[in-house]
């Protein structure tokens, strides 16, 4: 099943769907805008799907804003981001070889360079290449190694075919294990002079993600790219320059398929936790299958009917169970919330994200393909077919 946004339909009939706030991604890209200087480029970031909104979905929704560019990794995305945004400037991050070169061209790409064999390898296709440079300053990911940077640049300038439009780099996320963001940018700033110096210095140098926009805003440079506090997956909280941003996922949800009263008649119970004779039991239509993790947190519950409902292992494919004993008036085909709110409870992507054993960005990104997308606007408005 397709799980794009489909905004002629609502959830009546699905096990399990997921709830996203398209204003909520425009709200917190109007608010980093309002934030940087208005010569700062904002590459909007949405690697994996953007971050499970959409990839098409969001870029259409960036470009009527006004995004500069977009930056991702797969090709699947930059299918998708094209067709969203014909003229928009695309990024790849490392990711893809010379061998997705037709893409490339037909997609109007940038490609990722990060050392000298990989632009020999991409220049061995013969094809014009427009390129951003990318480099190591500590992350020990992808990028070339900042005392190697000279000499690619050279390489780069001596090739025709080559047009290097940027240069960039993502700070470490080892906290105090690894180098600190001041350090890490001081080990660029000489290398920009000397490229200064020499006329090798492309006209956009970015180092500043999400968690650099937060706390280090003297790094914004010529460019931006936001990834998950575009979509409410960072927070704030003690950041230099806080940003009021709201998730775009806000709820995960799912239906009862199955209601029992479990007596003796099926065996004594499990020797798991949460089993007991006599328990109530339901099954929820969703399960690992569809990004819910198969080991979760024994405190981890949802809520029925506005009241919580404890989780009881296993997880499987597409089933979970919950023991629903003191929600009497539990019926088959209710709605249980995974995420967001019934009644006057409500469980936060914090919460979930800690039952869960993640992160926000880990929540988001884990739900799977099978878990269909829909636009929370378009739940008030059932009869509207989809582009109207």
């Amino acid at each position: 099943m397709n799980s794009s946004v489909r905004r002629n339909q609502s959830p009546l009939y699905e096990t399990a769907w997921r709830e996203f706030d398209l204003s909520a991604i425009a709200s917190n890209y109007r608010t980093i805008r309002a934030a940087i200087t208005p010569g700062t480029k904002i590459f909007a970031c949405l690697k994996q799907d953007a971050y499970g909104c959409g990839a098409g979905t969001v870029a259409a929704l960036l470009s009527d804003e006004g995004v500069d560019a977009f930056g991702v990794v797969s090709i699947a995305d930059a299918v998708a981001v094209r067709k969203a945004a014909p003229r928009k400037p695309i990024l790849m991050y490392p990711g893809i070889g010379p061998g997705a070169v037709d893409l490339v061209r037909d997609l109007d790409l940038t490609i990722s360079i990060s050392g000298e064999e990989d632009l020999r390898s991409w220049l061995a296709t013969g094809a014009s290449l427009k390129i951003f440079v990318k480099v190591d300053l500590g992350f020990w990911r992808a990028g070339i190694p900042p005392a190697s940077l000279p000499r690619l640049m050279d390489l780069c300038a001596s090739e025709n075919n080559v047009t290097v439009e940027g240069l960039y780099a993502h700070l470490n996320e080892f906290a105090d294990a690894g180098s600190s963001a001041s350090a890490q940018v001081a080990r660029l700033m000489p290398l920009l002079e000397e490229m200064k110096a020499r006329g090798r210095l492309p006209e956009t140098v970015m180092v500043s993600s999400s968690e650099s926009l937060l706390h280090h805003p003297e790094f914004d440079m010529d460019a931006v790219d936001p990834g998950a506090l575009l979509f409410g997956l960072t927070r704030s909280r003690a950041a230099h320059r806080p940003f009021p941003t709201r998730p775009a996922l806000s709820a995960i949800k799912a239906r009862i398929v199955a209601l029992k009263a479990c007596d003796d008649s099926v065996g004594a119970p499990p020797d798991l936790p949460g089993y007991r004779r006599a328990m109530r039991l339901a099954v929820l239509g969703i399960g690992w299958g569809h990004g819910v993790p198969r080991h979760i947190d024994s405190s981890a519950s949802v809520l029925v009917r506005g009241r919580r409902a404890p989780i009881i292992p296993p997880i499987h494919l597409e089933h979970l169970r919950i023991d629903v004993t003191d929600i009497p008036e539990a019926a088959l085909g209710d709605e249980v919330v995974l995420l967001g709110s019934s009644g006057a409870d409500r469980i936060t992507l914090p919460e979930l994200a800690k039952a869960w054993n993640t992160d926000e960005t880990g929540v988001g990104c884990g739900l799977r393909e099978s878990l269909r997308r829909i636009d929370v606007a378009s739940l008030s408005k059932p009869n509207q077919e989809e582009g109207e």
